[in-house]
């Protein structure tokens, strides 16, 4: 139908939203079936038996794209809109690097030491209140299994053991890895010895060759670093599914976390595919079990997979779009740590993993910076992208009354303007490019019952763009529909 104004139609369509035409008092035509396929109307009950919240009738009047869109007199309840609860399952990354010293010079607290500081002041932010969150820690290691070797013998069923080797001859004080002599013979550095370091504990430095008497500039002597046995580290899906602390509201399960990060130390190598996987798998039947919440991984890193099949970054994402595509869809989220000769490389690379899994990019801090004020920042991006355009189903007051999801609308109201309203679409597949739109989180021409609304990635970032805007939801006007 045509909402009449005057004597003449007027038809408006916006890039994303269509403005509710402002005609008070004129009634929608619902003689006729519409979009959806759902006809007939109801009322609100008000004498305690079974009715239906909304007006019911075709939709076919009462599209963007093609025709203009009546007002919204005929609503009749109108509430802001509540986000969805967001669960974060954090998979921490708690390999050896992570025990590098920050700052410019190499003189700062470790990675780990200045993560745990961030993670704490975020789990203890009022703004993270309500939030969900839980954590495990990659990799997971055979405790059977010796932290270091030095030959295959004691690594026993678990290895080879892996030594790192380089050439005895450094050029110009740099280490150069090699496999075998000949790696080192044809450039005239020696040969190919295994790697020392020497130093105090938490700022060694590369040296070679290691030996008895051999000292470094610094006075330290060079010290063969030991290997390590290739199997210790665990790449069983079931040790990464299984949090070390369950997801759970905040500020309640904050200590628990603090609590199990202090206890845990570096260690190991990076088994990224199994760690991802199983956060995976676990994000997934949390949000099974909770169909109102939306529930994400938060992938945390210093380094790129090293093991575990599979051990590259394509394979690593497709575990992330493998999520994202499921039923429930999973986000990935990833902050990666490292030094700003690393940074470039990661970025692309976690970049990677983070647009399989949904969340666009990746957020990469500079270990020659504030590494715990750049992740508290990341932290807070997470949450905010997290917890944006996605909202409950209002639901009846409990009087026997059931919603009438065909008359349900979504509103947004700019922190400058007028409300606009946002056409509906079948799925997120139907989202439109240019007029975005909203949807149920399952199909209600189905039977099932929608617990959920989503709005589609054009609205959405129109949405973010103006964070003072408000969104609600309107009950009583068949539902505006996005044509084309």
């Amino acid at each position: 139908m045509l909402c009449r104004l005057g004597y003449g139609a007027a038809p408006m369509v916006l890039a994303a939203f269509a403005v509710a035409a402002g005609c008070a008092g004129v009634k929608q035509d619902v003689s006729s079936g519409g979009i959806g396929g759902h006809a007939g109307a109801g009322a609100i009950n008000t004498g305690g038996s079974t009715g239906i919240l909304g007006s019911g009738g075709g939709a076919g009047a009462r599209v963007i794209g093609s025709q203009p869109v009546g007002d919204m007199a005929c609503a009749t309840f109108s509430d802001q809109a509540q986000q969805v609860p967001l669960d974060l399952y954090i998979m921490m990354d708690s390999s050896g690097s992570m025990a590098q010293p920050t700052g410019a010079n190499g003189t700062g607290q470790t990675k780990w030491d200045a993560i745990q500081s961030a993670l704490q002041s975020f789990l203890q932010d009022p703004q993270s209140t309500g939030l969900g969150v839980g954590i495990q820690y990659f990799p997971q290691v055979l405790t059977t299994v010796p932290d270091t070797c030095q030959s295959d013998t004691d690594c026993g069923n678990n290895g080879p053991c892996i030594l790192i080797q380089t050439c005895s001859k450094p050029t110009n004080g740099m280490i150069t890895e090699c496999d075998t002599n000949t790696d080192c013979t044809s450039t005239n550095q020696g040969t190919c010895v295994p790697l020392g370091a020497c130093g105090p504990p938490n700022n060694q430095a590369a040296c070679a060759p290691p030996g008895p008497g051999v000292t470094c500039s610094n006075g330290y002597p060079c010290n063969q670093l030991g290997g390590y046995c290739n199997a210790r580290d665990k790449c069983d899906l079931p040790s990464y599914t299984t949090p070390a602390v369950e997801v759970a509201p905040l500020p309640g399960v904050a200590t628990a976390i603090i609590g199990s990060f202090s206890q845990h130390m570096p260690d190991g190598l990076t088994p990224t595919s199994a760690a991802l996987s199983g956060a995976i798998n676990h994000a997934k039947a949390l949000a099974t079990a909770n169909p109102t919440h939306k529930v994400a991984v938060l992938l945390a890193t210093d380094g790129e997979p090293d093991e575990c099949t599979p051990s590259d970054v394509a394979g690593v994402a497709g575990i992330a779009k493998t999520g994202l595509s499921g039923t429930p869809s999973i986000l990935t989220y990833v902050i990666g740590v490292f030094a700003a000769s690393d940074a470039s490389n990661a970025q692309m690379n976690l970049n990677t993993i983070a647009s399989a899994g949904g969340t666009n990019q990746a957020f990469i801090i500079n270990t020659s910076g504030n590494v715990a004020t750049a992740f508290i920042s990341a932290l807070n991006s997470v949450r905010s992208q997290g917890l944006a355009c996605q909202y409950m189903v209002p639901q009846p007051a409990g009087d026997g009354s059931q919603l009438d999801y065909f008359s349900v609308n979504v509103q947004f109201t700019p922190s400058s303007g007028q409300p606009v309203t946002i056409g509906n679409v079948k799925n997120s597949a139907s989202c439109s490019s240019t007029q975005g739109g909203w949807y149920y989180d399952v199909d209600p021409s189905t039977g099932a019952t929608p617990k959920t609304i989503s709005i589609c990635p054009t609205t959405c970032n129109a949405l973010k763009a103006d964070p003072s805007g408000q969104v609600d939801i309107l009950l009583g006007c068949m539902t505006v529909y996005v044509i084309g």
